[in-house]
């Protein structure tokens, strides 16, 4: 009996070694601020809601002595934020929140009894980030779609600034990061631990359609993030709305489209090849998202298919992501297949 007790309590203390793993970083950004009245006073015991635009998610708190409030690891996306207090009307203001940046809304309230709702619209991106020394560089869904990364989220490094390309020979993934070696770069989705136990770099390929936002951090990012001394490479998949909707992607490449490498063009000068080498990249799939209950359990899925140059056919990536909101029980479950 003691020795089946003790065999319990090893696995729970594993269990609960790697739920604390996955749960320390964060996978969203941060919305803080104060509440001040038309002087330029703060404003306390002002009651602060956070609404999601795309899921109808709703977080809610109270701003402090300071009038100050704040909402941690938040989900990115467009947020609408409502302050009401007694003796004052409702204000209301429209914020985009990023992957590992903080957000700063400060909400001026106006006393009752005059007509009509104050709104307040704030900007996106941050180009400088006066609330933290955490230096990188975000890339939402449009340009992780756009860009021409060939599905590989590691090219994107290349973008950001104190980042250049790593040389051959060098192990690692991910590109030199303020002068440090690749192998030092960290990976992470959704808040998970990405890297490769065997060869620094990242362990799963996540598909360019499933991606809803990628952060990479390249100095002085926050103590959660420190498993690498290098670059912070972190990605967050998509999940479900509370409006269907999907798409339909293909990527193509091969030797009739692709330049010849200089390699390609010494031989072919040389006569050791009579043509360029066969290649062929096929990948095609579709992605569709929606409300099984509305504010309630929200479903994403993606498929995708790859042709090899052997014309092999096989399911790349499947995966699927559903979760329902916070505030009324954390309903949350991931797959993938390769």
């Amino acid at each position: 009996m003691q020795k089946q007790l003790g065999l319990v309590t090893a696995v729970l203390a594993v269990l609960l070694a790697f739920a604390t793993e996955g749960v320390a970083q964060a996978t969203g950004g941060s919305v803080i601020g104060q509440a001040l009245d038309q002087n330029g006073a703060v404003v306390p015991n002002v009651t602060v809601t956070l609404k999601n635009e795309a899921t109808g998610q709703t977080l809610t708190t109270q701003t402090t002595g300071n009038g100050a409030f704040s909402f941690p690891n938040t989900l990115g996306g467009e947020y609408t934020v409502t302050a009401t207090a007694s003796g004052f009307q409702e204000a209301t203001e429209n914020v985009k929140v990023l992957l590992n940046q903080e957000s700063t809304v400060n909400v001026v309230l106006r006393p009752a009894g005059v007509s009509g709702v104050v709104e307040v619209t704030s900007g996106g991106e941050t180009l400088v980030q006066t609330e933290t020394s955490q230096v990188g560089r975000n890339f939402e869904t449009r340009q992780v779609q756009d860009l021409p990364i060939f599905n590989d989220v590691r090219a994107l490094a290349l973008l950001s600034p104190n980042v250049v390309a790593q040389g051959v020979g060098v192990a690692g993934d991910g590109g030199s990061v303020g002068g440090t070696r690749p192998h030092a770069n960290a990976f992470n989705v959704d808040g998970v631990d990405n890297n490769s136990p065997d060869l620094t770099g990242k362990q799963v390929n996540i598909i360019q359609d499933s991606i809803s936002e990628v952060a990479i951090l390249t100095n002085n990012f926050n103590a959660e993030f420190g498993t690498g001394a290098a670059g912070q490479f972190n990605t967050v998949t998509k999940s479900g709305t509370n409006s269907f909707h999907g798409s339909a992607f293909g990527y193509l490449q091969n030797r009739h489209l692709n330049a010849t490498t200089t390699s390609e063009e010494f031989n072919l000068q040389s006569g050791v090849i009579t043509e360029k080498p066969a290649f062929t990249d096929r990948r095609y799939g579709g992605t569709l998202g929606g409300p099984i209950l509305k504010n309630r359990l929200l479903l994403w899925r993606l498929s995708t298919r790859t042709d090899k140059p052997t014309g092999e056919r096989r399911v790349l990536h499947c995966a699927h992501r559903c979760r329902s909101n916070p505030d009324r029980g954390i309903v949350r479950s991931k797959s993938f297949c390769s």
